[in-house]
């Protein structure tokens, strides 16, 4: 319901219009009555009207001066401005204010019960688009946690996001940290005491640590976290740029990270390991980050708990390094599982570069690379329920090792391709059988076909059936049913000595006269001509 307001300096005008329109059926519960602009104004600040129908030509405060305000304080109103022939020049400001509409008095009732149904309307509409953003918004609120930790995971696991992609994103989600500049990650261990916890305790769990673990950083660094694949908490830090730096951040980084051990073990009874690592590029080196402190985790620490750890320097050690495209997202299977042919592709151009670039990747590498593809060979075959050397032939499998990346390129791409081909075909050759199938049900049941029948023959969904159909045949099916029923019914009508309204029956037509009108469309005759002429 909506509550309108009237105003004019002129009473007999504003009670006229009062009673002569059916504002209750219009929608309105309260129409309220002002006679100057300054009335209006209490009014409109004691009562949430929607629409105002004002003078334009009134003493003390104008009809434009009141639009005015009305637009600096109630933007969703709409309002209607009154005015005679002499003062149109003068409606043109009116209009620069933003009146929703204007009407030339005398005024018809039907005219400005048109004029106000349809502002109800644009309200109508656009509380009902606020109200969907409202809850869109609300909906978002209440995931972000979810999101940021979805995005932060993402890039430990090694997802490429450009400045500006990264930049929307940390804003959208409402992050204060900022691309290229260092960061450094601290990664905490649950030791016995949590993992021995149910899974809603540990939630628990988990939360109180992150709120700790905020306090302690968030004197000097922005601090984003989530959990990652192995139940470890990550916290990547970067120092904060609205304060004075401490000098030397990694010392605040080693105190909080000693502090957030000591508070859970206190306050919560649980021990930690905790490894903080170097600083690097945001977001680039996210990833290497992470790498060195999963390393140290597993190399200096292992079974041990209550572990403090800092593997800042690194330069005195020479690791292996791992070829990052091959387990960076999306993954392989992932993409074999989407038919993304091209981005296999992609994917295998992306290995074999990053194997050409480096001339130290050792021929181990090369090796790691060609049991990464044959697993995900194996894996989208298999899955498909098929043997991948049914597809590929033993002797492609069966190669020797390969010394350069070049080679592993040319044989991996010869699968892929063959691979490609056969699931293809295979689809191709499934739709077939398809319409097949549905041109084999439709014959056998003339007498009675509908599209929910044969999609539930051929267990499918009706629309699915009815897309694959026509993609495949350029048809809907409904109209290859209307052909074969005329098709029959032709036969019959020339082999049968089968009544008009027989022949229509045996086709399923319930109304001889439908029949009848659908033959002649299709024959340019009626049933009884078509016979006749046969004879």
């Amino acid at each position: 319901m909506h509550q309108i307001l009237l105003v004019d300096d002129e009473p007999y005008v504003v009670d006229d219009l009062s009673i002569s329109l059916p504002w209750a059926e219009m929608g309105f519960e309260q129409v309220h009555k002002a006679y100057s602009g300054y009335e209006a104004l209490e009014l409109l600040q004691r009562y949430p009207i929607d629409i105002v129908v004002t003078d334009i030509n009134m003493p003390e405060i104008s009809g434009i001066e009141l639009i005015a305000s009305i637009r600096s304080r109630w933007k969703h109103i709409r309002v209607v401005m009154l005015t005679g022939y002499a003062e149109f020049e003068y409606a043109r400001k009116a209009i620069e204010e933003q009146a929703s509409a204007y009407l030339l008095k005398p005024i018809a009732n039907n005219q400005l019960i048109d004029v106000i149904v349809k502002l109800q309307e644009e309200l109508r509409s656009e509380w009902e688009t606020w109200s969907s953003y409202q809850r869109t918004m609300q909906t978002f609120r209440e995931h972000l946690p979810l999101l940021r930790d979805r995005l932060l995971s993402e890039l430990l696991q090694g997802r490429k996001l450009s400045v500006q992609q990264l930049q929307e994103r940390l804003a959208q989600f409402d992050l204060p940290l900022q691309a290229d500049l260092p960061v450094c990650l601290a990664v905490v261990r649950p030791e016995e005491f949590f993992r021995r916890q149910d899974m809603r305790s540990m939630l628990l769990f988990e939360y109180a640590i992150i709120n700790i673990a905020q306090e302690l950083f968030q004197d000097h660094f922005h601090i984003w976290s989530c959990k990652d694949v192995h139940d470890y908490l990550i916290f990547l830090l970067q120092p904060r740029d609205d304060i004075e730096p401490s000098g030397n951040p990694g010392n605040d980084v080693a105190q909080a990270a000693y502090q957030l051990q000591n508070h859970v073990s206190t306050l919560i009874g649980g021990g930690l390991s905790v490894v903080t690592t170097g600083w690097g590029e945001f977001p680039d080196q996210v990833y290497s980050l992470y790498q060195s402190a999963i390393t140290a985790i597993r190399q200096h620490i292992g079974s041990e708990t209550g572990i403090y750890l800092d593997v800042t320097d690194t330069s005195s050690s020479q690791p292996v390094e791992i070829l990052q495209p091959l387990y960076e997202p999306p993954l392989l299977f992932h993409m074999f599982e989407a038919n993304n042919w091209q981005g296999i592709e992609d994917k295998l151009n992306a290995i074999t570069s990053e194997l050409g670039r480096n001339p130290d990747r050792s021929l181990e590498h090369i090796h790691e690379a060609r049991l990464h593809l044959e697993t995900a060979f194996y894996y989208f075959a298999h899955k498909n329920n098929k043997m991948l050397s049914e597809i590929v032939g033993n002797p492609l499998l069966e190669q020797a090792p390969f010394q350069t990346p070049d080679k592993l390129r040319e044989w991996a791409l010869e699968v892929i391709v063959l691979l490609r081909e056969h699931f293809e075909s295979e689809r191709l050759n499934s739709r077939t059988v398809l319409i097949q199938n549905v041109h084999e049900y439709i014959n056998s049941n003339l007498h009675y076909v509908s599209l929910q029948a044969i999609a539930d023959h051929v267990q499918m969904h009706p629309v699915y059936l009815s897309k694959m159909y026509k993609l495949e045949t350029g048809k809907r099916i409904s109209d290859y049913i209307s052909q074969v029923k005329m098709e029959k019914a032709a036969y019959l009508l020339i082999h049968t000595p089968l009544k008009i309204y027989e022949v229509s029956t045996e086709l399923g037509y319930s109304n001889a006269h439908y029949f009848i009108k659908l033959f002649k469309e299709y024959a340019g005759m009626t049933p009884q001509e078509f016979r006749d002429r046969a004879l």
